[in-house]
């Protein structure tokens, strides 16, 4: 073989290895071509679902949240309807304290049993020491030093549903009053003299 023929074997050779390297760097762009779209369709679909499941659950919650209503005021309504029978046997002409002191007790009866079902607890306050998890305090009131801290009076009762305490008790609660500072002075500076003695 001529030299001659080695060269234009050899540039043949080297044309045909361009070629191919342009083919491949050709070929890949729209590989990744290609894949950039399948990932963008994909966004796209996934923006979709997830537009669809941002809006079923909106409306599931609004759903649910009207049939907590309709749950909460079925409770209601037997309440209601011996609230009625109570109104009814006041306005009547041969109502008596007796009648209507069994018509209350029936009323508290029938709102312990919807709290009950609610699973509603009535917070009790009074003769207990302040909690402010659980209470608010409307006023404080002289008081003698054992009921120092203590619940004297509940204005409001709370209500705890669980855990969670929906609304706080309003409260009174003692304040033992401060002895006069100018006497608890005299005494310090009394025990000062007595014990530098």
């Amino acid at each position: 073989m001529s030299k001659h023929n080695k060269k234009e074997s050899a540039l043949h050779e080297e044309q045909e290895l361009q070629e191919e390297l342009c083919d491949q760097e050709q070929n890949q762009p729209t590989e990744e071509k290609d894949k950039a779209t399948l990932y963008f369709e994909q966004l796209v679909r996934l923006q979709a679902d997830f537009e669809n499941y941002r809006k079923r659950v909106e409306k599931e919650k609004a759903e649910l949240i009207n049939f907590g209503k309709t749950e909460v005021l079925l409770s209601f309504l037997s309440l209601y309807d011996v609230l009625l029978k109570a109104k009814k046997q006041v306005e009547s002409e041969n109502a008596d304290v007796k009648n209507i002191k069994q018509g209350l007790k029936m009323i508290f009866e029938e709102f312990a049993k919807v709290f009950k079902a609610q699973g509603v607890q009535i917070i009790t306050a009074k003769g207990k020491p302040y909690d402010a998890m659980t209470q608010e305090v409307i006023t404080t009131v002289p008081c003698a030093p054992k009921d120092d801290g203590l619940v004297l009076e509940e204005i409001s009762s709370g209500v705890k549903m669980g855990d969670r305490v929906i609304r706080p008790a309003q409260v009174i609660v003692g304040k033992a009053p401060e002895e006069n500072s100018k006497e608890v002075k005299k005494d310090i500076k009394q025990n000062k003299t007595e014990g530098d003695k």
